[in-house]
């Protein structure tokens, strides 16, 4: 049987068209080959592409000499020319993405794809409504049956995720008091945080919060809370003096912020996205994406801080995180555990294009999330 083959098209401002294209009949192919406008951004974006199909076939071997070919996308002969000479021999092209680049390009190769071949699917991508729209009369679009998820969307980026956190659904139940007694609960973890971001465990704490204002029956009920949890163990509790042992670094690090980014991940989940991840960490990128959750190839992503004091390189690190992984298409959202945050740091943020979620709003979560995602304060552009 004759190779069958898909022609894909990268231009444009981004190489998701393509992937998610390409992801609906990877399996459905045996050769790829890609007609890309010149320029050294759309050399990136096929590099980027590559990396995708290597997470899902590595059997698809491309030949940069003879399955891709670059051209002026305002030159139809050019172009014709081009495609002719990336067909040649070719019997069989069963699918064509004609998506994002520039019309006289896309009409060159629509032109001489139907002069030369039958029963060809020349289509482009609807990623806003996860589509396949069929450029053939009569046929009504179809629905994705893959979706990007985020490993692809980093792939696509140039990147590769280096580890990520797993979802713990053990600790749903104290995320949730955490949450319905936020005020109280930050503070008490805050004094618990004042040992470092890190432990050495296990560890026995001894705490003293006679000055600090709690009523002793508050402690029993956050701390008794947290031994129900089994987060930590060997509980004493005596006139604002508390004792307990801590077993793991893994509960301290709940403890010391991971239950924020739990919550954000949690409340991610309940709006039925297509993929979210917890806790990336990037190769050859310091720092790590708290939650990144990606829905019909729109990428959003989460800071989550639970410290008292909020800096503005907090913002800068957020933004140059959105910067490699698609600039202004990328939402980005800081979330504090602070019930107010000061003015001055909201309106830093308005200038970086971040939606900031404070304590107070923590039981609409879902619903700002689900809205960020579907129409964001600040536009994808």
């Amino acid at each position: 049987m004759p190779e069958t083959v898909m022609l894909v098209l990268i231009g444009g401002r981004s190489a998701v068209p393509a992937i998610a294209g390409i992801l609906q009949f990877l399996n459905e192919v045996d050769k790829i080959k890609y007609l890309l406008c010149k320029g050294n951004q759309y050399l990136q974006f096929y590099k980027n592409v590559k990396l995708v199909i290597e997470q899902e076939r590595k059997d698809l071997v491309c030949n940069d000499e003879t399955d891709v070919a670059i051209v002026d996308p305002n030159k139809f002969d050019e172009v014709y020319e081009a495609v002719k000479e990336l067909c040649r021999g070719v019997e069989q092209v069963k699918y064509v993405n004609l998506t994002s680049v520039p019309q006289t390009m896309a009409i060159s190769v629509y032109s001489y794809i139907q002069e030369m071949y039958k029963d060809v699917l020349v289509f482009s991508v609807n990623t806003d409504q996860s589509q396949i729209i069929p450029l053939i009369f009569g046929m009504q679009p179809v629905s994705f049956s893959k979706k990007i998820t985020v490993e692809n969307y980093i792939a696509m980026c140039g990147y590769r995720i280096f580890k990520s956190m797993s979802y713990e659904s053990s600790k749903e139940s104290i995320i949730r008091y955490f949450i319905e007694n936020l005020e109280i609960s930050t503070r008490i973890l805050s004094v618990i945080r004042s040992n470092g971001d890190t432990i050495k465990a296990p560890k026995t704490f001894t705490m003293d919060f006679t000055r600090l204002g709690f009523l002793n029956n508050e402690l029993e009920d956050f701390f008794q809370t947290l031994e129900k949890a089994a987060i930590i163990k060997n509980l004493k509790i005596s006139s604002n003096k508390v004792k307990f042992r801590i077993e793991t670094n893994a509960d301290y690090a709940f403890l010391a912020g991971g239950w924020l980014e739990m919550f954000v991940y949690m409340s991610s989940q309940q709006c039925g996205f297509d993929s979210i991840e917890l806790g990336c960490e990037l190769d050859n990128y310091r720092g790590e994406i708290d939650v990144f959750s990606l829905n019909n190839a729109n990428a959003m992503i989460c800071e989550c801080k639970t410290g008292s004091k909020l800096e503005s390189r907090y913002l800068s690190d957020l933004s140059a995180k959105a910067e490699k992984l698609g600039g202004n298409y990328c939402v980005k959202l800081f979330i504090t555990s602070k019930i107010q945050v000061e003015k001055e740091f909201i309106n830093a943020a308005e200038n970086n294009r971040i939606v900031v979620v404070s304590g107070k709003q923590f039981t609409e979560m879902t619903e700002i999330l689900a809205r960020e995602m579907q129409s964001p304060t600040y536009a994808r552009r």
